[in-house]
């Protein structure tokens, strides 16, 4: 058997499958909307979940308002309107698309972007204070090597970490 011939027949398996189900957009409530890069970055494709099936119900290649209109455009005015939170990534194009199609939705940011701008913000603060430590203790006077001279006082100590032993009493 020949690969085109294999081709064929996936496709004809699918579109039998696909008019023996009931449609992916029926009873659309929760959805989430992101673009994603594959090819080593250089292509694009937009995703469409249904948060409530857990399952991908649209994608295309690129992204963008174009794209995503491209599926609002799928869905009948009943199914647009059943549409009640989309999560989303924050994008421009996503929110002035949800507000086209879908004014009454509640938009919402996605965990995984909530999570990784905090933790671009959190190394951010710790960036400049690492900074700031640095140049105070370039300001601080400069020790010179070995024993303090006879009068001098010794450097404060630093605290160390006291690490116990089984037994031993604080």
């Amino acid at each position: 058997m020949e690969w085109h011939t294999v081709g064929g027949i996936c496709g004809r398996v699918y579109q039998k499958m696909e008019e023996s189900r009931p449609s992916r957009f029926s009873g659309l409530v929760n959805i989430g909307i992101d673009e994603t890069s594959y090819k080593k970055g250089h292509k694009y494709m937009t995703v469409v979940i249904n948060h409530d099936k857990s399952s991908v119900i649209w994608c295309a290649p690129g992204y963008g308002k174009d794209v995503l209109s491209q599926f609002f455009e799928l869905l009948s005015e009943e199914q647009r309107a059943s549409i009640r939170c989309v999560s989303e990534d924050g994008a421009r194009w996503i929110a002035s698309c949800v507000e086209e199609y879908c004014p009454n939705a509640l938009r919402c940011i996605d965990p995984f972007h909530v999570v990784s701008w905090a933790t671009d913000a959190l190394d951010q603060v710790r960036r400049e204070a690492w900074a700031e430590a640095h140049q105070q203790a370039k300001s601080q006077p400069k020790r010179k090597p070995g024993r303090p001279a006879k009068g001098e006082t010794a450097p404060e100590k630093r605290p160390g970490r006291k690490f116990c032993v089984k037994g031993d009493k604080l």
